[in-house]
């Protein structure tokens, strides 16, 4: 099978037997997702984790956001308008890119596509920001040309390892760990380790914990939320 490949990203997805991992994770996975989902965790983020990165990134004025498992997208856009809402002074003049990746090639088209219905919208998603970030056409709501081109969306295995990805300054991997078997988790978060950038944080769900299937990360509390940074290790230190 060939790689996926983005000439810039680099390659998204290795040959490995052809993805084992793509039956049991589309299988199981309910693509279930809507805007700020876990208002607590985006709270953390805007207050704590992101003036962090930026000031940490000042002399790169680089970002970079991965969003794994994106389903439909919203998480992605909700990132780009937290960054427009909160950060736009700081970041004038940065390389930002969220990239957001899944299997399920049906709902990767629907976040390209960043047409919302209204119960989707409605769905946790701040009036304020559906008037500044979306137009209305007909029965739908379709995201602003300024937060669409801050993201792209990938058809790619988390458990897969990327190669030729530049390292990821945040990374979002939340709700995927659940519908994973022990092995394939530890997988999952060995690449995820790989492409961590030093000093990322790393998001997972609320009923989701790092530290059940790998030694690679440790706990680190912001804001009252869960991340986890690289951890130590004894051939060095990743960060």
């Amino acid at each position: 099978m060939s790689a996926i490949v983005n000439p810039n990203m680099g390659t998204l997805a290795a040959d490995r037997g052809g993805r084992l991992h793509r039956s049991s994770a589309e299988a199981t996975a309910l693509h279930e997702t809507g805007f700020f989902r876990d208002r607590e965790m985006f709270e953390a983020l805007r207050e704590g984790v992101l003036p962090k990165l930026i000031a940490e990134r000042a002399d790169q004025r680089r970002l970079r956001i991965w969003c794994a498992g994106v389903a439909t997208g919203q998480e992605a856009y909700s990132v780009a308008m937290l960054l427009r809402e909160h950060f736009a002074a700081a970041l004038n003049g940065w390389d930002v890119a969220i990239i957001g990746t899944d299997l399920a090639g049906e709902a990767l088209e629907y976040a390209r596509r960043g047409r919302y219905r209204r119960a989707e919208v409605n769905r946790g998603l701040p009036a304020r920001m559906l008037v500044r970030y979306f137009v209305r056409e007909e029965d739908e709501w379709v995201i602003a040309p300024e937060l669409r081109s801050m993201c792209e969306f990938h058809d790619a295995d988390v458990c897969v390892p990327i190669t030729g990805q530049e390292p990821f300054d945040l990374v979002m991997l939340r709700n995927v760990l659940l519908f994973l078997p022990a092995q394939e988790r530890a997988a999952a978060l060995s690449a995820v380790h790989h492409l961590m950038a030093p000093h990322s944080l790393l998001a997972l769900g609320q009923a989701e914990q790092a530290e059940d299937s790998t030694d690679l990360f440790e706990a680190e509390y912001v804001q009252g939320c869960c991340f986890y940074r690289a951890a130590t290790r004894a051939t060095g230190t990743k960060n």
